[in-house]
This record gives C-alpha cells, sequence and structure tokens, in this order.
C-alpha cells in the first residue's frame, strides 16, 4: 500500500496533509504541472467606469441609443460576470449551424467517379473551414457587441473570415 501511495504522489496527485502542509496560493498545482503564477487578474476591474454598474446610467445609454457606450459596457460584464458571460455564450451557441451540401450535375456524361470525388473535395473543403466554431463566434460577437463585420478570405483550401 505504501508504494502505491508513492506511485500516486510521483504523480503529482499529492494531497499533503500534517506539518507539511504549507499552502502557498501563488503555486498551484494541476495534474502532474505547477503553475508559477496563479493570481486572477483583474486588469479590466481596473479599467472599469464606476457608472456601469448603475442601473439608471445604462437605462439612459439604452434610451439614448448610445451604442458605443453599450459595446463596453456589455464588454465590460462579459469579463466581470459570470452570469452575463454564460448567458451571452448560451444565446450564441443556441443554433447547431449545420450546413448541407447537395451535388447538382448539368451534364448526365460525367462519370459518378468525378462527381463523387468532386463532392468529397467540397466536402473536405467545408470540414476545413470550422464552419460551426466560426458561427458560434460570429454569434458571440453579435450577441456581445450588437453587430459583426468580417471579410470572407478563401485560402485555397479552406475559407477564413
Amino acid at each position: 500500500m505504501d508504494n502505491r501511495q508513492t506511485e500516486i504522489h510521483d504523480k503529482g496527485f499529492n494531497i499533503m496533509s500534517g506539518p507539511e502542509a504549507i499552502t502557498e496560493y501563488g503555486r498551484i498545482k494541476v495534474g502532474t504541472k505547477t503553475l508559477e503564477d496563479a493570481v486572477l487578474n483583474l486588469g479590466s476591474l481596473r479599467k472599469a467606469n464606476l457608472h456601469y454598474g448603475d442601473k439608471n446610467f445604462v437605462l439612459r445609454a439604452m434610451a439614448l441609443r448610445d451604442i458605443p457606450l453599450l459595446r463596453e459596457i456589455s464588454n465590460y460584464f462579459y469579463l466581470t460576470s459570470g452570469i452575463y458571460m454564460k448567458a451571452c455564450n448560451y444565446l450564441a451557441n443556441l443554433y447547431r449551424y449545420d450546413w448541407y451540401l447537395s451535388p447538382e450535375i448539368y451534364d448526365d456524361s460525367v462519370k459518378k467517379e468525378k462527381v463523387v470525388k468532386d463532392f468529397q473535395k467540397i466536402l473536405n473543403y467545408m470540414d476545413d473551414s470550422y464552419v460551426k466554431r466560426i458561427c458560434g463566434e460570429i454569434a458571440l460577437g453579435v450577441v456581445r457587441d450588437g453587430a459583426y463585420y468580417g471579410y470572407i478570405v478563401t485560402n485555397g483550401d479552406k475559407f477564413l473570415l
């Protein structure tokens, strides 16, 4: 049994107890790795406007349709409020963002193997473009900022936004 405990401790799963249980919060073990600086970055709080938490301030910005200010408030709450972040992520990924391809053959003299080969190329092109992930990121930008602006760039075997 002692051998088994030693093996477990050597893998990094060591729950210390007793006099050796000195807790150092700047260093945390995650699996077998030790994080040297496990400090939460609260940089977004330093830049925060004190009025962002004021309900009347937010309602006034909504009534005046101050879009840049509403975007700042939304991004602030997205970074600082777990509930708001979770709600935005949920709404952004509510749709499945599936895609459907259907081959159209205009010339009956084309061989079936060529159609299947070209169809496979198109399927690989769409798979390599990560359509679902891109659409989720676009929807998150729309939910959080109110709009999304992007370019479609074709890169040979895939497209990028």
